[in-house]
C-alpha cells in the first residue's frame, strides 16, 4: 500500500477570533510524529462557508483525517461529512447537539459580563 494513503493527517482548525497561526505550537510536536499537518483556514463568515472551507482543505490530503478543532470550529468539524474523517478532537471547543445552531449554545447560559458581544458589523461579519 502506498505510504502517503496510510500515513494519518492531522486537520486543525482554528476557532473565532484567530486564524492557523494559532496552532503554530501544536503543529511542530505532531509532524515529529510523523503525521502530515494541515492548519485549516476558514474564512469565518458563516458556518457554511466554514465547512466549505474545510471540505476544500480536506480535499488537499490522502488518506485519513483526525479532524482538530479549538473552540466554535468544533461546530465546523462536527459538520463534516468527508469519509475518510476517522475521529473529532474538541480542545475547548463547541459541540453542538444535532439541530442546534452555533448561537443556541452561546446562549444556553447567561453570558460572562466580559465576554464579547457577538454582533454583526455593517458588512455582516462578527
Amino acid at each position: 500500500m502506498n505510504e502517503s494513503k496510510t500515513k494519518a493527517n492531522v486537520v486543525l482548525v482554528h476557532g473565532a477570533w484567530a486564524d492557523g497561526s494559532s496552532w503554530t505550537r501544536v503543529i511542530k510536536p505532531l509532524q515529529s510524529k510523523d503525521l502530515r499537518v494541515v492548519a485549516a483556514p476558514i474564512p469565518l463568515t458563516s458556518l457554511s462557508d466554514d465547512v466549505a472551507a474545510l471540505e476544500r482543505a480536506l480535499e488537499r490530503t490522502d488518506g485519513p483525517v483526525v479532524l482538530v478543532a479549538h473552540a466554535y470550529a468544533g461546530a465546523v468539524i462536527g459538520a463534516s461529512i468527508n469519509a475518510r474523517v476517522q475521529s473529532l478532537v474538541s480542545i475547548a471547543a463547541l459541540t453542538p447537539d444535532e439541530g442546534e445552531t452555533v448561537g443556541e449554545i452561546f446562549y444556553r447560559e447567561k453570558p460572562h459580563p466580559e465576554a464579547p458581544q457577538l454582533a454583526p458589523d455593517k458588512h455582516g461579519f462578527l
